[in-house]
């Protein structure tokens, strides 16, 4: 993944300058008196909390990325089921409309019944 938003001025005041390589430099040591001491010198701890911010914010920016493309792709994929219901449903009037009018079958009569029935009702489904 690029750094193309993170350049794009979205940078936080306490990251480090644009160009700047002092994530690769290898650290300096403390002096011998200190080296035992247990305190580390503050500006490393600042570098790393700094790297740590970095971190997160490329992969909150990754995930923003992915959600955005699945949030698309779901839409898409509902306009797709949209239109194909659509079609659907279209062919299954037209394929009811060629009989007589004079004849009505039993099983049309039966779905027209329980159609007429549950629209009556308000019902949509069966209850809960």
């Amino acid at each position: 993944m690029s750094g193309a938003g993170v350049a794009a001025g979205a940078r936080p005041l306490s990251s480090a300058a644009p160009g700047s390589r002092s994530a690769s430099r290898p650290r300096p040591r403390p002096p011998i008196g200190l080296q035992h001491a247990g305190a580390q010198p503050t500006p490393l701890g600042l570098s790393e909390a700094q790297k740590r911010i970095l971190d997160l914010e490329k992969s909150l920016q990754f995930l923003q990325q992915q959600h955005s493309e699945t949030l698309v792709k779901l839409h898409e994929e509902i306009e797709h089921l949209k239109r194909e219901n659509k079609d659907l449903h279209y062919k299954l009037i037209m394929n009811e409309k060629p009989q007589k009018k004079g004849s009505v079958s039993s099983s049309s009569f039966q779905s027209n019944k329980s159609a007429s029935n549950s629209t009556a009702s308000g019902e949509q489904g069966p209850p809960d």
